[in-house]
């Protein structure tokens, strides 16, 4: 780990988090943020409306850190949640954290690396699907490593369960041109590609000359579907990690209403039509292929589902 004197002549990471309704999850969240080896942050905590007293534990961070600030606003979505943390940032660098998952310790340190050694606009790494074991596993590795703990001793003492046996178990780095990774879009990388905060971005990814290039689309759902590979096409380099950086919280009893299930299926054959759409334009023609049988695929599980719960309800009735 770098001493303090080193971190402060690093750049400064920003990390923004949308907070919605998350009071069961923020504190494990913000913890994992403050708990990183790469010290030179800024935590911007965007509080979208939220009525359970999220907001509250956020301000409370924010006295407790220096590091930590916040926003408050109307509920008005992730994606301008998401837009109000990029019109705020200071950092030469960006990550997004969904409120309800957390990071291992090293997640900032090692995208800001790779950055640095490919020369690259975006490092992404690998997640975790989990539960509880993972913000366990989380606690002991951060705890680990503040006490000094070596790394084999952080991987004898800081297991928990299975979720350490993927954790760091491979050192394979991919790197590409943003052409090759659209060109090949949806194809074997696909997990690490759609979604946005598995991702360290340099700012001119979003901003250049002082102006926007590029923002969430306000007002939609499944935002990371409609926006990703826009950040690509805006990159020219981008390196994969396969470590397991980031922890993807699992939550239970998370099943969604009928109708609410059905808009979101909408929205996803909606989003993936204009992502389609976008690699046809460009003549990435296997790329196209792809989103174009994950497309069908979707659409007769969409089907699928629909016709189960019109025969569910019958029986039920």
């Amino acid at each position: 780990m770098k001493k303090m004197t080193e971190w402060q002549e690093t750049p400064l990471v920003s990390i923004i988090v949308p907070v919605y309704q998350v009071e069961a999850y923020i504190s494990e969240c913000v913890e994992s943020l403050l708990a990183q080896t790469y010290k030179n942050l800024e935590i911007l905590l965007v509080d979208d409306g939220s009525t359970d007293g999220s907001g509250e534990i956020c301000d409370e961070y924010a006295v407790k850190d220096d590091r930590v600030r916040v926003i408050h606003q109307r509920n008005q979505g992730p994606s301008v949640a998401r837009n109000s943390g990029l019109d705020h940032m200071k950092g030469e660098y960006v990550a997004f954290v969904d409120s309800d998952d957390a990071v291992l310790p090293d997640f900032i340190e090692s995208l800001y690396e790779l950055l640095e050694k490919h020369h690259a606009d975006i490092a992404a790494c690998a997640y975790e699907e989990c539960g509880a074991d993972c913000f366990s596993y989380i606690k002991r590795e951060a705890s680990c490593i503040e006490n000094g703990g070596s790394e084999r001793r952080i991987k004898e003492e800081c297991a928990v369960q299975n979720v350490q046996k993927e954790m760091h178990d491979n050192d394979k780095e991919i790197f590409m041109t943003s052409e090759q990774m659209l060109q090949q879009w949806h194809g074997k990388y696909k997990k690490w590609e759609t979604v946005v905060w598995n991702k360290l971005y340099r700012k001119s990814i979003f901003d250049k000359g002082g102006e926007a290039v590029v923002r969430f689309p306000d007002g939609r759902k499944l935002e990371d579907v409609l926006i990703s590979h826009l950040l690509v096409a805006n990159a020219k380099q981008i390196v994969l990690t396969m470590h397991k950086l980031y922890l993807y919280h699992i939550r239970p009893n998370s099943r969604a209403s009928q109708s609410r299930m059905t808009g979101l299926m909408r929205e996803n054959l909606r989003a993936q039509r204009e992502r389609m759409a976008f690699f046809k334009e460009r003549r990435y023609w296997r790329a196209y292929l792809n989103l174009l049988w994950g497309y069908v695929l979707h659409l007769g599980w969409f089907g699928w589902k629909r016709v189960s719960s019109v025969n569910s309800s019958k029986k039920s009735g």
